[in-house]
């Protein structure tokens, strides 16, 4: 193909991603992964689809295509998914802290500049995710090896940040009668009880990722379709922990929603939106080549390093949602890079990317010249993001002049069934089992004033197991 036909066809693919992934995005428990999946299931007819718009593409061409749509997805989704996360209350893992100071400025009437921060932080975080590529590339990659030589240390390293985000929590308070607050848990307490959910989510994970205690059984009402363990495990597992425990507790709720502020400007002081985008782009690259950690890791450490909310004043707030909304994104960036730098795929998004690839995948061996499908994805993350942005302002202010109208409780309930239905007919009766039973964990932090980043334990402590040998 000629060069403008290739980037039409990466533009043309990298919309119909983005698309997707505002599907994706604005469907509660529903993940990026499962349309990546789709695509690896449906490849004939998604090249067949490529070859009749673009003849003479050639198998390379195609492939690049193809991962031009799954990152259109990906970073759709990244945007796309704060609206449920603040205006419904139904997080995923990444998003879920942002229920607190999303829900927050909700309730006084300014969930649009909520999301529309978080999508600021988004955009950017795209933005500066690709000039971190190449300093990540030579610290995990030659000369400095990173990657190869803390490999031994991994369980540590996990061990470490899962420590420092314990340490991160303090004292519980609420606000007294008089001005002020009081305390009514100390730190301590606090502390331990993220050890608790830490532990007792490692305990899940290890059920479910090392054994086959919970999946040994399983019916689907319109019989079994897939034999992907993200869609029959991770599915359930997740939605159960950060979705069906929020959408409870919503549901039970019969707060009236104030009309929303619709204006544009964020109060929000310069050096705090730069502090919020650092943190979030910086808490990306340190995670996103660490197993078993996601985005929620990415969102806590961000946290720390921007202290966000830790007083719970309104710059605070806002400046976390720019903070998260920069780990959405850049987290999905480096994730994808990472695949071409130490050849470890620590994303679905990565995982369909690598599939797709004809023969071994080009890594990036030479440091002044990045493999062809990778600066293909990196030209796909900015257009990606570039309309992904307009459209999440425009789904927030349409969510924004309806939510104050609605019941909230029954819409959380309706979402709730929703979600059940998808757990039953994706990952059978066993997936809606293991969703409640990790619902019921997923209560604890948020009932307990602790962060729900703890639950992060049911993937870190069966990859700590692992590493250590002890499994």
């Amino acid at each position: 193909m000629e060069p403008l036909g290739i980037a039409a066809a990466i533009v043309l693919f990298t919309l119909f991603g983005v698309a997707a992934g505002t599907g994706t995005g604005l469907a509660p428990g529903i993940h990026v992964n499962n349309v990546a999946l789709l695509l690896l299931a449906s490849r004939s007819a998604f090249e067949d689809a490529i070859v009749g718009l673009f003849p003479s593409a050639t198998d390379t061409e195609i492939v690049a295509i193809l991962t031009s749509f799954v990152m259109g997805t990906v970073i759709g989704h990244g945007f796309l998914d704060f609206i449920p996360s603040i205006y419904l209350g139904a997080p995923e893992e990444k998003t879920a802290l942002s229920v607190l100071p999303g829900h927050r400025m909700l309730l006084e009437g300014h969930g649009h500049q909520a999301a529309r921060l978080a999508a600021l932080g988004a955009l950017v975080g795209v933005v500066i995710s690709i000039p971190f590529l190449l300093p990540m590339r030579l610290l995990l990659g030659t000369p400095v090896e990173g990657h190869e030589r803390l490999r031994g240390g991994i369980a540590l390293i996990l061990i470490a940040i899962a420590a420092l985000l314990i340490l991160s929590e303090g004292a519980r308070r609420v606000p007294s009668r008089g001005r002020g607050s009081r305390v009514v848990s100390p730190a301590g307490r606090q502390r331990g009880l993220a050890i608790a959910f830490f532990l007792g989510s490692g305990t899940l994970g290890f059920a479910l990722l090392d054994t086959d205690w919970l999946t040994g059984w399983n019916w689907f009402p319109l019989g079994f379709h897939s034999v992907d363990f993200g869609s029959l495990v991770l599915f359930p597992l997740f939605t159960g922990l950060y979705g069906f425990s929020a959408l409870a507790l919503s549901s039970r709720s019969r707060t009236n929603i104030p009309p929303q502020d619709l204006r544009e400007g964020s109060g929000l002081p310069r050096s705090r939106v730069c502090r919020g985008l650092l943190s979030g782009t910086v808490a990306g690259a340190c995670v996103s080549w660490l197993p078993g950690l996601s985005s929620g890791a990415a969102t806590g450490l961000a946290q720390f390093l921007s202290r966000g909310h830790e007083d719970g004043s309104e710059n605070s707030q806002r400046e976390f949602m720019v903070a998260l909304g920069a780990v959405s994104t850049a987290t999905s960036v480096f994730t994808v890079s990472v695949l071409f730098i130490i050849d470890r795929a620590r994303s679905g998004a990565a995982v369909a990317i690598r599939e797709l690839s004809v023969g071994h995948l080009a890594g990036w061996e030479s440091v002044l010249e990045p493999p062809f499908l990778l600066l293909v994805l990196v030209a796909s993350s900015m257009i990606a993001a570039t309309a992904s942005y307009p459209l999440t302002l425009a789904c927030s202010k349409m969510a924004a002049r309806w939510i104050h109208r609605i019941r909230y409780d029954i819409l959380a309930k309706i979402v709730l069934a929703v979600l059940g239905v998808l757990l039953v007919v994706m990952a059978g009766a066993a997936g809606l089992f293991i969703a409640v039973l990790a619902g019921v964990l997923g209560l604890g932090p948020p009932l307990a004033g602790v962060k729900r980043v703890h639950l992060m334990g049911a993937l870190v402590v069966p990859v700590v197991l692992l590493y250590l040998g002890l499994v």
